[in-house]
């Protein structure tokens, strides 16, 4: 892993696969001049933003996530920003230690990202949350039927 700072290696990274920031900013879907602060290390990215920067360079979250906090900015609020983004962070690397077990790879292997997601925090919840979450889920499908189809 590169010693570098995140910024220097979002740089780096975008430069060797010739892409501009206005396109890696596009994949994230945020605007040019949030992710130029990205490169210049005025902002840190938030989780979801690195995310996508793993999936979009096919390196490990993790990776990311080691140069976020090994060369975070000393400056106050990013600290208290990435405080905020803690748990949020915990929560991604739990879902992804999950999907990387050989019997739930299976389970997850050809689902897209947000289905992976809610069949994950899905087997979080007890039965009676489970049940909660697929009457809501029914219901809305129902309702988006009547809408597709009115009388």
């Amino acid at each position: 892993m590169s010693e570098k700072p995140l910024k220097n290696y979002l740089k780096e990274l975008r430069k060797s696969y010739n892409y501009s920031q206005e396109y890696v900013a596009s994949q994230l879907n945020i605007t040019r001049q949030t992710y130029s602060h990205y490169e210049t290390g005025r902002i840190t990215p938030p989780i979801d933003s690195l995310y996508h920067l793993s999936g979009l360079y096919n390196v490990p979250l993790n990776s990311f996530l080691e140069l976020t906090l090994n060369h975070a900015p000393d400056e106050e609020h990013i600290i208290e920003e990435s405080m905020e983004n803690k748990s949020e962070c915990d929560d991604i690397s739990e879902f992804l230690k999950h999907i990387s077990i050989p019997e739930n790879d299976k389970k997850f292997k050809f689902l897209k990202r947000q289905e992976k997601l809610v069949l994950y925090y899905y087997q979080l919840l007890d039965d009676r949350d489970q049940e909660d979450i697929l009457s809501f889920m029914k219901v809305k499908c129902r309702n988006r039927k009547k809408d597709a189809h009115p009388r």
